[in-house]
């Protein structure tokens, strides 16, 4: 059945395929010589084998046909990709390629004009796309790593350099201390290597046309810093200080019990959505779904509380109207670890059922658009201010969100939480989606909106109402969060 599928969707995007005799020729770094790599033109758009790509970086390619999957590794660089994904997986970070991917004649075909940006973040080669030749060359890089130590006085941080560079650095609102250096060439693969101390919580990096930058989260949530750039090598040097920041919590070094450790996943931010003048869905029988979904979160906060280890902050705690920028501001304010946003669905079909487990990310179908829609449009409760940067603001962030560790570990807990509730609640499932939702917007941390159930249907509106079912929602969601602490922490000591 699957090859049959597989055949006949080949041979339909096959129709619209123009290929060319131009070749796309490449500088091969490892004896000199160029190599040729055919093209293809899909409705205009340039496409290489991967099988082709694999070859010339002097990579393996491996392909599960079965799992509509392949990956190539090379140079201790793997690139992960799915027929018709946008996204390409390099170790721990996504990607977004905006192409999707296709497969023909045995091969993947992937985007290349996309694709080289992200070969470019994840490799120590630098690519370039010039229909129609791709090129690659040894990279020039001239901010070229990181470290960090421990003083009596605060956190030393440098950030190493080939050139005399200008410079600027802030701190933002959520704890990240933002570093733009005017000409900078950063080398990104070494900056991700590692976390140098454990008080940096997350570092990113960014290429610009004529600058980069280095985005460095710091653990303590009160700090201060000083600059200077120093020679005999090199550097940017930073002084941190702060509480959490002096010699005795030995940061990055000897026991746990000693020193600063990893933080613990504990502040646990639930989020009822609608509230007040927004009453959100509306069953058949006059269920609302603000009235159900605060109660699922009552019982969450009640068990996480009764657990000892965690600190649950609810957005509201009575029948009030929140703007949905201001529940993850309040999540972020109170260094939140995860983020979850409680809701029921609805839908014109009435037969629509089941429970669904979002995560922030473009939407794929017309059904994830449709929920997010419907959540989104809570913002006609609020000014119209601030009603009008929702859609740029959103836009920019799904973007950033591409490359934040924090979208893998929402799409993971979202599959916790699915798998916990399907086997509690008796209510069926539609699975783990993604979708651009107001509500999960800026949230520094792992987020997902739950969809209990659709509140349209008359049978999933019974069971929401059921203070039973209520009850085995919470702990299904509670049992999940204990299971993806358990397993995050677990690796964060196993990394130490």
């Amino acid at each position: 059945m699957y090859n049959k599928t597989m055949h006949l969707i080949i041979a339909l995007l096959g129709l619209a395929w123009l290929t060319f005799g131009t070749d796309l020729f490449a500088n091969d770094l490892s004896d000199g010589k160029a190599s040729e790599l055919e093209s293809f033109v899909i409705d205009g758009e340039n496409y290489i084998k991967s099988s082709s790509l694999a070859d010339f970086l002097e990579g393996t390619e491996t392909v599960d046909y079965i799992g509509r999957s392949g990956k190539i590794e090379f140079s201790e660089v793997s690139l992960e990709y799915a027929l018709f994904s946008t996204f390409i997986k390099s170790g721990d970070d996504i990607y977004n390629v905006y192409k999707p991917v296709l497969f023909d004649d045995g091969a993947f075909l992937l985007p290349i004009r996309y694709l080289t940006s992200v070969l470019n973040k994840v490799s120590n080669l630098e690519f370039s796309w010039s229909e129609p030749k791709l090129w690659v060359s040894k990279s020039y890089y001239n901010v070229t790593g990181i470290d960090a130590f421990q003083k009596i006085n605060g956190l030393l941080i440098e950030i190493h350099l080939e050139d005399n560079l200008k410079y600027d650095a802030i701190r933002t609102d959520d704890n990240w201390m933002v570093v733009t250096i005017s000409g900078g060439k950063v080398d990104s693969v070494a900056f991700l290597k590692h976390l140098p101390v454990k008080a940096i919580y997350d570092l990113k990096t960014y290429q610009f046309e004529s600058s980069c930058q280095v985005s460095l989260r710091l653990r303590p949530r009160d700090f201060s810093f000083t600059s200077k750039l120093k020679d005999d090598p090199l550097r940017i040097q930073f002084l941190v200080r702060g509480e959490g920041f002096s010699d005795s919590m030995t940061l990055g070094q000897g026991d746990e019990s000693e020193g600063f450790s990893y933080n613990p996943i504990d502040v646990i931010v639930v989020d009822p959505g609608h509230g007040g003048n927004d009453n959100g869905a509306v069953g058949q029988s006059g269920a609302r779904e603000k009235d159900i979904v605060l109660k699922i979160a009552k019982h969450l906060s009640h068990l996480l509380r009764e657990d000892g280890r965690f600190k649950p902050v609810m957005t509201r705690q009575d029948d009030v109207f929140v703007p949905l920028s201001q529940r993850t501001a309040l999540a972020n304010s109170v260094g939140g670890d995860l983020f979850i946003s409680i809701h029921a669905n609805a839908a014109h079909n009435k037969k629509a059922s089941g429970i669904i487990a979002f995560f922030l990310a473009d939407a794929k179908n017309d059904e994830a658009r449709a929920t997010a829609s419907l959540e989104n449009s809570s913002i006609r409760f609020e000014n119209v201010e601030d009603q009008k940067r929702y859609n740029t603001d959103l836009e920019f962030t799904l973007r950033d969100m591409i490359q934040s560790e924090f979208q893998r570990e929402s799409a993971d807990l979202a599959g916790v939480i699915h798998s916990t509730m399907s086997r509690s609640t008796g209510l069926g499932t539609r699975g783990v989606d993604q979708a651009g939702f107001f509500v999960l917007d800026k949230a520094y941390m792992p987020a997902v909106l739950l969809e209990t159930g659709f509140i349209t249907n008359s049978k999933d509106e019974k069971m929401l109402k059921d203070d039973n079912f209520q009850r085995r929602t919470a702990r299904a969601v509670y049992d999940a969060i204990v299971a993806f602490k358990e397993k995050y922490e677990g690796q964060k000591r196993t990394s130490q």
